[in-house]
């Protein structure tokens, strides 16, 4: 019996949706958008360095973790959000240089996750800019490179990660040498105004000696600050001697025996009748980057931040500062 033209085209067009319903993926098997290996570039004030997040997604909720900005290992983000194409997160987690707080605000649009990041060391805040893509199907997929199984065992063992000893700048006058840009922003105070204040510093080596002699700049009035520094390589002890626009010596004494951290005694001075006490540390971030943050005691009162700078040193060599 002949079958009617009709049915026999229903009949193929059904075979043909049932074909591509078994060849479609399922719903399971699709990329999530963010979970995976993401890997590009972080620009900070040190420069830039390679950056790599990897997200894992548990039912809604996404977690992951994100590379160091100097040395080996990465950090955990905690919880991190998705919401249209913004993610977010945030993380507290302690280094050699101290507690870090770092928050991220990064833009998802299909292979590429761009944005900023916002971190907090040392009462410093810095700018981040991630630029990542998505690395290759197969390595988002693995994430993380998993041990080998060992032979006769049913489990692998959980993987565990090199320690790898940090980057870290040596003591000595060095450092220093050089022509920095300096950025500093602070409060009004018997000190002097507030508001952001930008300079040139330069330090040169006085030869034959442990002494560096330099000049801080300002790049809006042109006034001059002369300094001194002394260091000596067996206490690691640092010496500031400076004098200010106003005609007073100010006189610091620095601990440099960790390599990451400066903390200064300041002798206190006398202005207008008040006697007023600093309190300095310096955070070494990279060969060519450093922060300073101030606070300030006024007749024996609390201690209260002053203000914080940046300083950032320049490609090439500057020369001797002029007198």
């Amino acid at each position: 019996m002949r079958r009617p033209f009709y049915v026999l085209i229903l009949m193929l067009a059904v075979g043909m949706a049932w074909e591509a319903a078994l060849g479609a993926p399922t719903p399971s098997l699709q990329q999530d958008r963010l979970e995976g290996r993401w890997e590009g570039t972080v620009q900070s004030p040190a420069g830039d360095s390679k950056a790599v997040a990897i997200f894992k997604k548990n039912g809604d909720a996404y977690t992951g973790t994100m590379s160091r900005l100097r040395g080996d290992g990465d950090f955990p983000l905690g919880p991190v959000k998705l919401d249209g194409d913004k993610v977010t997160a945030s993380t507290h987690f302690d280094i050699p240089q101290g507690a870090l707080d770092l928050k991220l605000d990064l833009t998802l649009s299909g292979d590429t996750l761009k944005g900023k990041g916002e971190a907090s060391l040392g009462g410093q805040t810095f700018e981040l800019t991630y630029d990542l893509k998505r690395s290759s199907a197969s390595t988002a997929a693995q994430g993380p490179a998993q041990p080998a199984r060992p032979q006769g065992e049913g489990q692998p063992q959980p993987q565990r990660r090199p320690v790898v000893p940090q980057p870290q700048q040596k003591q000595s006058l060095d450092y220093f040498v050089g022509q920095w840009s300096y950025r500093w922003v602070g409060r009004e105070s018997p000190l002097g105004p507030g508001g952001p204040f930008e300079a040139t510093a330069t330090f040169a080596a006085i030869p034959d000696s442990k002494f560096i002699e330099g000049r801080i700049e300002s790049k809006s009035d042109g006034v001059s600050t002369p300094l001194t520094i002394g260091f000596d390589e067996d206490t690691k002890m640092l010496v500031f001697d400076e004098r200010w626009p106003n005609g007073v010596d100010v006189l610091s004494m620095g601990d440099w025996r960790s390599p990451v951290a400066i903390r200064f005694q300041v002798a206190p001075v006398k202005i207008k009748n008040q006697v007023l006490r600093l309190k300095r540390t310096i955070s070494v971030i990279s060969a060519f980057s450093f922060s300073l943050t101030e606070e300030l005691s006024v007749d024996g009162g609390p201690f209260e931040r002053l203000g914080q700078g940046m300083f950032t040193k320049a490609p090439t060599a500057a020369a001797a500062p002029q007198k």
